[in-house]
């Protein structure tokens, strides 16, 4: 087994009624974790933010359709991205993210840096479990592509103030993984979990 103590960081999902753009308070309210697990490995500060080849690459690490993310590259992508400027960042966001794309091949698309945009669903502030990581805290949650299907994120800076469920978002974010899990009525869903740096009123 490669994992040893587990972090849990939670993401309280807020999913949409089927076949509507409006967002249901009742019933679908669903305790959504990504896990961030502890792997005792560390990876150079001059690495590239996403380890694709060697020894070392990060691909063999994720498991989709798990919320578990080993910490050594969760960490490693919030330090990556908070030092890098943000029009450097942007810039590396050549596509919109393809949610169906992701869905099929996930392995295809990992670690690249795509936009997602979306109406903001849910959002709230978890600690980073690192004290000495230069980022302390990131904001962590959900938006809708198209109204209707969720794209799991954190990112290091957010606006000041947003409207859940009525303002648009968007941020460059690496895509991490897909993400499987179960709502409070039952229903599968999955969604992708992206890491990025700045998430944007979309205008």
């Amino acid at each position: 087994m490669l994992y040893s103590a587990v972090v849990r960081l939670p993401l309280v999902v807020l999913l949409p009624l089927l076949g509507s753009c409006s967002y249901s308070l009742e019933g679908e309210l669903a305790g959504v974790r990504a896990e961030i697990v502890e792997l005792q490995r560390k990876i150079p500060p001059e690495s590239a933010l996403w380890v694709h080849d060697g020894p070392d690459n990060f691909d063999q690490f994720i498991e989709d359709n798990t919320p578990r993310v080993p910490d050594f590259i969760y960490l490693h992508l919030l330090r990556k991205l908070n030092s890098m400027g943000d029009a450097e960042v942007e810039a590396l966001a050549k596509e919109s993210l393809d949610w169906d794309a992701c869905a099929k091949d996930p392995a295809s698309y990992r670690g690249r840096i795509f936009r997602a945009h979306g109406v903001i669903g849910e959002l709230h502030t978890e600690p980073v479990e690192d004290a000495k990581h230069p980022v302390r805290t990131v904001h962590a949650g959900l938006l809708f592509e198209k109204g209707s299907r969720p794209i799991l994120f954190h990112v290091v800076r957010k606006p000041d103030v947003l409207v859940l469920r009525e303002d648009t978002v968007e941020t460059a974010a690496v895509f991490v993984k897909m993400i499987e899990y179960t709502t409070v009525s039952g229903r599968q869903v999955t969604a992708p979990f992206v890491v990025g740096k700045i998430l944007r009123r979309y205008l």
